[in-house]
């Protein structure tokens, strides 16, 4: 659009310019003599131009403001305050006179605003004293004028609206004091419109404090998605919703940018297109914020201006950091309070206006004397030290600086948040146009960059940058760069989680130890959270090891450690998450699920407002304990959300438990082949530690015994060890094959119940393995015992499912023993989806349902069917899905055109549900 444009529209609101004449017709500058003519279209609302939108609204405010005294109605220029006034004032249908006066500057010499207003509001209905000479005599004369004047507009009734648009060109504080003595002593008759750039120099606390004051501000004024498609629409442009929110987004409903994108858009082949390009350098924009705006300021101003556009938002002492200008604070309050292109944000910071930012920003890269670079070095230094770390790496990464980028993560101890992939992180992101090797001779490029491969899992990628890093480190004393050998050894520590290998997590844990105990006093001190999480890290191997008390009490320290810390910093609170809910895995791991569940219930709902949910441990300590519980769905849920979050951040360890848990859900609801599939994928591509072994074939034992392979069942028990779990499951193989003696003999290694002092897990395994067996016997006084001393084991922590996995001979027992049941209703009673919480007492709850009517399934699905349906229900793609499983994706397909044909679904989502209700997942 070419800049003539501009001029044609330079108030799009209505708001009219400061006029080339003086005000009254025929007078010189001196001003006006009586009895001269008026400029009568000072006097007049200005006429509404054909694309005026109706803003019912806004009016409506304007509307309720007139009820007081005084209605001041802001914003920048081409807000839309001239025509908002205009508009209301035009369909006001309320009694009484109305009255309006056009500001120009003309209007600071001596008697002529007087002599605009009383004219404006005779010609308006109310019978005022005319002013004659007193306007440009004495004092004396002037305040008798003025006592007329208040009289006579005080007695008017109703009330006198009376519009006084663009005040702000007003600067004598004489006239402006004259106004407030008006509008005190006349209110009752008076009702006063003001429309300004800026709040007038009138009392405006006063009126604020009686109630006397209606405010309408820039926000009130700004267009609504909905009035820029009417405003576009009165110049024939027709845009899409999404369009349509972007632009108004883009202008921030700002009247006049909208106006000119519609004018621009006329003659655009393609107005969609156009509103992706839309910038503030469209031409008509850019003259009109240049001639409106900028070119009114005076140079110190300007610089101010253009050299904090860089920022999103500034304060006087960051603008004192960019400028060198001592006097900054001062010039940029007086620029808000003048400016409403400048947003308060409270406590002294401010915004602008992002379109005026955007040109500020231009005219910034056109000035030669601007090194736009270091600006940006200066905001990154000041941010860093102010706390703001992503602040402080964004201005680095933007002055092409990546060596202070990547020094700002690395000696902040944040190189953990380049790894987290956590919602609204921006760290990772910065980094993403940092050349491979930026600076050679440093370590902190280096480290940055294996966090990012780590945090996208090239594991040969992420080793071979941290030993060039450590190379480099090598060649400085032992006590230098105790940062970067912190994040050396943290990183290493996050690519053993991943991998599973325990000698390079115990390494990396040690390396970390000997850094903390060489670090200088002050680093530690700064950063509170670098002990704990070091602390954590031995936590998490302490766990790997088998040592679960230990890792339990290093967690709980690790998080006691950051709680001061995550007071202020949002990666701190997110690290104590993750300990707590790691601590709640071990707690799990030990049997305390009751513990597990509150712990992991803190960890997921105790973090701070907008803060995503820490990472996988909670949750799966959380679904492995409502599991026990027997709260199936509910367990269900959290295992795919653990899940998600191990496909984002791998830990071989915790993913090994969630198949763990996992598995034992497909036995209970049915499937010990998918089990068993569930099983073998947590041993593939490492060898897990001893303990998990154990508890791996122990339940591959169990898998195998309900899906009737009971050789391989035995023999996997067997090579569980001599444990009593291990006798345990090899005497519920037997029982399974109906060789008794086999299961007697198996459970003669076992202490008898009332000697047992066994972990309670196992001796309820060991109860309940003894009570089948002797009912099986026909010893029913032996059976009754055990099942007795099995519910009450179970009994302080609601271990519901080690029940309901035992239905096929325990339904019966209950059938002939209604005393038992009625004597542990909350462990038999009925399950999560029952109605009624409890069943009559003779047999165990059905499996949960998840609610509604049960789907009718068409025909069978098939094992392998069933397996893509498991891997849909994890928000796999058709391509994931195909690998996961081996198989071509047109194979995938066509297994999920069955599915949906058999469960009489069209889509996933309605596949998964069903196959939830039927519980087939």
């Amino acid at each position: 659009m070419p800049k003539q444009a501009a001029r044609l529209i330079e108030r799009p609101d209505g708001e009219q310019p400061g006029h080339d004449r003086p005000g009254i017709e025929g007078a010189g500058n001196d001003g006006p003599g009586a009895g001269e003519d008026l400029l009568l279209s000072k006097i007049r609302a200005p006429a509404l131009p054909d694309w005026t939108v109706s803003r019912p609204r806004v009016e409506k405010l304007l509307a309720a403001g007139v009820r007081r005294p005084l209605t001041v109605v802001t914003g920048p220029p081409g807000a839309g305050k001239t025509i908002l006034a205009a508009s209301w004032l035009a369909a006001r249908s309320e009694p009484g006179p109305a009255a309006w006066m056009s500001v120009d500057r003309y209007d600071n010499q001596p008697g002529t605003f007087w002599l605009y207003l009383a004219e404006a509001l005779r010609r308006g209905g109310v019978p005022v004293p005319p002013p004659g000479q007193a306007c440009v005599q004495g004092d004396s004369a002037r305040h008798e004028f003025l006592l007329r004047l208040a009289s006579a507009v005080a007695g008017q009734a109703p009330p006198a609206v009376l519009v006084l648009d663009d005040i702000h060109l007003v600067t004598s504080q004489r006239t402006l004091d004259e106004l407030a003595y008006l509008l005190r002593y006349a209110s009752a008759g008076l009702r006063l419109v003001i429309t300004s750039r800026m709040d007038p120099l009138l009392p405006l606390h006063r009126f604020r404090l009686t109630g006397d004051l209606a405010e309408i501000r820039a926000g009130d004024l700004a267009f609504t998605a909905t009035e820029a498609g009417l405003l576009l629409g009165l110049h024939g442009i027709s845009l899409s919703p999404p369009a349509l929110a972007t632009l108004t987004e883009r202008n921030e409903g700002w009247a006049a940018g909208l106006r000119l994108a519609a004018l621009s858009m006329r003659g655009h082949p393609d107005p969609e297109q156009f509103v992706k390009e839309f910038s503030a350098e469209d031409s008509a924009i850019l003259g009109y914020l240049v001639d409106e705006v900028l070119d009114s300021e005076p140079a110190s101003a300007r610089d101010l201006l253009m050299k904090t556009s860089i920022l999103d938002r500034v304060s006087a002492d960051l603008a004192r950091e960019l400028t060198g200008d001592g006097q900054a604070a001062g010039v940029l309050a007086a620029q808000a309070q003048a400016n409403a292109f400048i947003q308060p944000l409270g406590h002294d910071w401010y915004r602008y206006h992002s379109l005026f930012a955007e040109v500020l920003r231009l005219k910034l890269r056109r000035e030669p004397r601007c090194d736009v670079g270091e600006l940006h070095r200066r905001a990154a230094r000041w941010f860093r030290r102010h706390g703001s770390l992503a602040d402080a790496v964004r201005h680095a990464a933007a002055a092409g600086d990546w060596e202070l980028a990547a020094r700002t993560v690395v000696d902040e101890l944040a190189s953990g948040r380049l790894i987290e992939p956590r919602a609204g992180e921006p760290l990772a992101g910065m980094f993403q146009q940092m050349p491979p090797d930026p600076v050679p001779s440093q370590a902190p490029p280096l480290l940055v960059a294996a966090g990012m491969a780590v945090r996208e899992h090239r594991a040969d990628t992420a080793a071979g940058l941290l030993s060039a890093a450590q190379e480099r480190l090598q060649r400085l004393p032992a006590t230098a760069e105790a940062p970067s050998r912190l994040a050396v050894a943290q990183l290493r520590l996050a690519l053993a989680r991943q991998a599973g290998d325990l000698a390079l997590a115990e390494d990396s844990v040690a390396a970390a130890e000997r850094v903390l105990r060489h670090s200088p006093a002050g680093l530690l001190d700064r950063r509170p959270g670098a002990r704990a999480q070091v602390m954590a890290g031995r936590g998490a191997v302490e766990t790997w090891r088998g040592r679960f008390g230990n890792a339990a009490d290093l967690l709980a320290t690790a998080a006691a450690l950051l709680d001061d810390a995550a007071a202020a910093d949002d990666g701190s609170a997110r690290d104590r998450g993750e300990c707590i809910g790691e601590q709640a895995l071990t707690e799990a791991l030990q049997g305390r699920l009751g513990r597990a569940a509150a712990l992991a219930a803190a960890a997921v709902s105790g973090g701070q407002p907008g803060l995503p949910p820490p990472g996988a441990a909670a949750g799966l300590a959380l679904a492995w304990a409502h599991l026990e519980h027997d709260r199936i769905a509910d367990s269900r849920s959290l295992l795919e959300q653990a899940e998600h979050a191990l496909r984002a951040r791998p830990d071989k360890l915790e993913s090994a438990l969630a198949a763990l848990v996992a598995a034992r859900l497909k036995v209970a609801s049915g499937r010990p082949r998918a089990a068993l599939d569930l099983l073998g994928r947590a041993r593939r591509g490492w060898s897990p530690p001893s303990w998990l072994d154990r508890q791996l074939l122990l339940a591959d034992s169990r898998a195998r015994a309900a899906a009737g392979d009971t050789g391989q069942a035995a023999a996997s028990a067997r090579r569980a060890g001599t444990g009593p779990l291990a006798a345990v499951a090899l005497a519920r193989a037997w029982l399974a094959a109906d060789d008794l003696a086999a299961a007697c003999q198996a459970l003669a290694t076992v202490p008898p119940a009332p000697a047992r002092a066994l972990p309670e897990p196992a001796a309820l395994e060991a109860c309940l393995a003894e009570a089948a067996l002797r009912y099986r016997t026909g010893d029913q006084a032996g059976g009754r015992r055990a099942l007795g001393h099995a519910l009450r084991l179970a009994e302080p922590e609601q271990l519901r499912l080690p029940f309901r996995l035992e239905r096929a001979w325990l339904d019966p027992v209950l059938q002939q023993d209604p005393v038992l049941a009625r004597s542990f209703p909350r462990l038999l009673g009925a399950g999560q989806g029952t109605p009624g919480g409890a069943t009559s007492g003779s047999r165990l709850a059905a499996p949960p349902r998840d609610g509604g009517p049960d789907p009718v399934i068409v025909d069978r699905l098939s094992e392998r069917e069933r397996e893509v349906l498991e891997c849909a229900s994890g928000m796999l793609s058709t391509t994931e899905i195909a690998d996961e499983l081996y198989l071509s994706v047109n194979t995938v397909k066509s297994h999920l055109r069955s599915i949906f044909r058999k469960l009489g679904a069209t889509r996933r989502g309605e596949a998964v549900r069903r196959a939830r209700q039927l519980e087939l997942l």
